[in-house]
């Protein structure tokens, strides 16, 4: 590795799998020192202790983004372990996929909560000590590729990603005076868990098989595969960095060609 992150100090919420897991490893990889957020603790501690194990620097805390309470222990739980963060990776979301016509108002604000005011509620209880410690800091939101445009049983997600873009856009010029670089990523088709499910559950609708869903899928993807975690992490890596130092207020599609093709 490359100690991109040499002497960083990061938090990263959704961190105990899937995308939040590679951004974990990927960070700490090059040098960073990482509080691994999950709302799932137990996850979140195992894997911290395996990172440990290969000498990495990660410790674990529980977090529940949609409260206020939990997101500011979360960061004060940073403090007493590494130093104030400067470095947020707002990961944290869920994906609940419904026709709007159909979905409960509770399941639309779950969505809403988790994957936009968490995001905001992080923003703001890291952005704070950034801004009172002069850290030269950075902002980064997972957004996704349905945050730039909307699919069929898409509502709820989509607007919460479309609405986190808006956030970074706006956080950006807001927080550009005090030097700390705000921008997010969004991913297209990665292969994860919850893609599998997402599979799974697609093909029991439309009375067809996972493997039909995905095969489907992956002819309008010009690379013609899924992202690896780990490829999507390495975009944060950069947007975290000394490389991207000039860079705020975007958002960074990585869909293997999918938005053109």
């Amino acid at each position: 590795m490359s100690d991109l992150l040499a002497e960083r100090t990061a938090f990263i919420t959704g961190g105990a799998r899937g995308i939040g897991r590679a951004l974990v490893e990927r960070f700490a990889e090059e040098g960073a020192r990482v509080l691994c957020g999950d709302i799932a603790g137990d996850a979140a501690e195992a894997t911290a202790s395996e990172l440990r194990d290969r000498g990495l620097s990660v410790r674990a805390t529980t977090v529940d983004v949609t409260d206020p309470e939990s997101v500011e222990a979360a960061a004060k739980a940073c403090e007493r372990e590494f130093g104030v963060a400067d470095v947020l990776v707002a990961n944290a979301g869920i994906l609940l996929l419904e026709p709007v016509l159909d979905m409960e108002p509770e399941r639309w604000r779950r969505v809403l909560d988790v994957n936009l005011t968490g995001a905001f509620l992080c923003c703001r209880t890291f952005g704070q000590r950034m801004v009172t410690a002069g850290a030269a800091g950075r902002i980064l939101v997972t957004s996704s590729l349905f945050g730039t445009r909307g699919g069929q049983d898409n509502g709820a997600y989509s607007a919460s990603k479309f609405g986190v873009i808006g956030l970074v856009e706006s956080l950006a010029a807001e927080l550009a005076p005090h030097e700390i670089l705000v921008n997010a990523v969004c991913p297209g088709q990665v292969d994860t868990e919850m893609m599998q499910q997402l599979f799974r559950d697609r093909a029991d609708s439309r009375r067809t098989t996972a493997g039909e869903i995905e095969a489907a899928m992956l002819e309008q993807i010009p690379i013609g595969r899924m992202a690896k975690p780990a490829e999507i992490a390495d975009v944060f890596v950069f947007l975290a960095s000394p490389l991207a130092r000039y860079l705020t207020g975007q958002h960074v599609v990585v869909d293997g060609g999918s938005s053109v093709g």
